[in-house]
């Protein structure tokens, strides 16, 4: 193999790595096994996207991120709504700033989760 080539493969390489460990820190939309996804689903003119759910129907879903769209329209993104708990997960960019945020709202076995993004 030429010098050049040698040299070609190793940038690549190494680019294909950073790429990879930083994409792992961003956020990414994921269906968790004996989760079902509701594709239609957003709330909040599109800001809320990516909803599945556990033991509920999309429908549901649709409801509740309605809910908790005017909620957190008056105030912070709420951790108790309808009986759900909720968890947020934020995603900062290098000025600090929230750029996107993932949602788990559960109520027994019951859950709804959903991502936020700008």
């Amino acid at each position: 193999m030429r010098k050049t080539s040698a040299v070609a493969v190793g940038v690549g390489i190494a680019l294909g790595l950073c790429s990879t460990v930083r994409a792992a820190d961003r956020p990414h939309y994921d269906v968790p096994a004996g989760y079902a996804r509701c594709a239609t689903v957003t709330g909040w003119n599109g800001f809320f996207k990516w909803v599945s759910v556990r033991r509920a129907t999309c429908r549901r879903a649709r409801g509740f991120l309605a809910s908790y769209a005017r909620r957190a329209a008056d105030g912070p993104m709420p951790r108790r709504l309808l009986g759900y708990r909720c968890t947020i997960r934020y995603w900062r960019d290098g000025e600090g700033d929230i750029y996107a945020s993932r949602h788990r709202c559960v109520r027994g076995r019951t859950a709804i989760r959903f991502y936020g993004m700008v």
